[in-house]
C-alpha cells in the first residue's frame, strides 16, 4: 500500500527519513508502555551524558519538551485524511512522571545524536 502523502507538507528522505522512523518507534514504544503501565519501569541513566557535552535537563525543559512532543503528535493527527474532530487528541505523554520524562529525554537526544544534522527543520521538537 503507497504512503498517503498530505499535500504541502516537506517529507524526509533518505538519511534523515530512518532518524524520523528511529524517533517514531521510540515515542509508539514509549506511547504503548504508558498504555499498558510499564512505563513506571524506565528509569533515567544517572551516568547518562549528553550529546555534545550539554548539561542535563532541567525539570522546566523536560515539561516543555513533553509539551511539545504532544502538541506537534496532536498537530499531525489532525492533519492526517480521514480524521475527524476530536480525534486529534495526543498520546498523553504528560502522564509521565519525572523521573520518566527524563528516561524519555535520553532515549531521545541518543536517537538524534545519530543522526545529527538530518532532521527537517519543519518540527517544533527539540532536545536540545
Amino acid at each position: 500500500m503507497p504512503e498517503t502523502r498530505i499535500p504541502g507538507r516537506m517529507y524526509p528522505s533518505g538519511h534523515a527519513h530512518e532518524g524520523v522512523h528511529a524517533l517514531l518507534t521510540i515515542l509508539e514504544d514509549w506511547f504503548s508502555a504508558i498504555e499498558d503501565g510499564s512505563v513506571r519501569y524506565r528509569l533515567p541513566d544517572p551516568s547518562y551524558q549528553r550529546s555534545g557535552g550539554r548539561p542535563t535537563w532541567t525539570e522546566a525543559e523536560l515539561n516543555t519538551l513533553i509539551r511539545d512532543i504532544d502538541a506537534e503528535i496532536s498537530s499531525e493527527v489532525g492533519r492526517a485524511p480521514g480524521t475527524s474532530t476530536g480525534s486529534n487528541a495526543g498520546p498523553g505523554f504528560s502522564r509521565l512522571e519525572l523521573p520518566q520524562r527524563l528516561a524519555l529525554a535520553q532515549v531521545l537526544d541518543q536517537a538524534v545524536s545519530q543522526y545529527d544534522g538530518v532532521f527537517p527543520a519543519t518540527t517544533n521538537v527539540t532536545v536540545n
